[in-house]
């Protein structure tokens, strides 16, 4: 018996054109393994309902066509079942495709469903909130919500706005409780890494592992903007832990306390209350990955 598929595109997301997908899919998808279906997202969050509505539906694998936002809302939607995500990556940042060794390239991305390669994977919780990839609190997220209402998309559009909003951007005092010591600390930037990257070869976590039921906590002090060349290339050559600016640490349980209401799941932003315990939900999610990944 075939599997049954459903395509959600993302016809905004990223700067890659979503056209020809379809097309693709009717050449490189494997009709003797799937029976595939097409549909689209119309607002922000629509993926998820689509996700829900094909559960309902017996769908067996849904597969999110856009960037870690869209990849977020339809994977979210299949947690603690028997569904299967995958991805097709055509965002600005891809992260968590990257983070599976899924292509970037449209017709190997559909490849690599054809050979259905599984694995159970991590995922986390701000509060009621869940997310695949990352989280987090005070630049990155203040970047998030910008990002949402830019009017300029992809990398070089994201670029812009960080180097713009850089300098107004004040450093944020957030409480700690991790595995129970307590601490004070002011930051620029806090994030929580279930996998390594942001996106765009953007590497947060070089050691986070989705499998092991522990997720990482990325502290960074803002740095002089002189020095900002030389702590983005080891965050692009996977080694932010050699920096002084950077604190790497490994958790099983987390409170926060925030000064601000402001964060972001995967990239898309959200509001929380002041006080956020960050947990993990072990093995939650089945996810076909690339050939390379180990």
């Amino acid at each position: 018996m075939k599997l049954k598929i459903l395509f959600i595109i993302n016809p905004i997301s990223g700067a890659r054109k979503k056209k020809i997908i379809p097309k693709l899919i009717e050449d490189y998808l494997d009709s003797m393994k799937f029976e595939h279906e097409i549909l689209y997202t119309e607002y922000t969050g629509h993926g998820h309902i689509l996700a829900k509505e094909a559960l309902e539906r017996g769908v067996n694998i849904v597969c999110a066509i856009g960037g870690d936002g869209s990849v977020h809302d339809v994977g979210t939607a299949l947690t603690d079942t028997d569904a299967i995500l995958a991805i097709i990556p055509s965002g600005s940042g891809n992260g968590y495709a990257r983070h599976f060794s899924i292509p970037l390239r449209l017709k190997d991305a559909i490849f690599i469903i054809n050979q259905m390669k599984t694995r159970k994977v991590d995922v986390g919780l701000l509060n009621d909130h869940q997310f695949l990839c990352a989280s987090g609190f005070g630049f990155d997220a203040y970047i998030s919500e910008c990002f949402s209402r830019y009017h300029a998309r992809g990398l070089s559009g994201y670029i812009r706005l960080i180097i713009k909003e850089y300098f107004n951007y004040k450093e944020q005092i957030i409480s700690i409780k991790i595995d129970k010591k307590e601490f004070e600390t002011k930051n620029f930037m806090c994030s929580i890494a279930n996998a390594s990257e942001f996106g765009n070869g953007f590497c947060i976590s070089p050691y986070s592992n989705v499998h092991d039921g522990k997720m990482e906590i990325v502290l960074l002090k803002k740095f002089p903007w002189y020095k900002a060349p030389f702590v983005a290339y080891k965050f692009f050559k996977g080694r932010p832990q050699t920096s002084r600016y950077v604190k790497i640490s490994s958790f099983n349980d987390l409170e926060l306390k925030l000064k601000t209401n402001i964060a972001h799941v995967d990239g898309e932003p959200i509001e929380l209350e002041p006080k956020v315990k960050i947990g993990i939900k072990p093995l939650a999610l089945n996810l076909i990955v690339g050939e390379n990944y180990a």
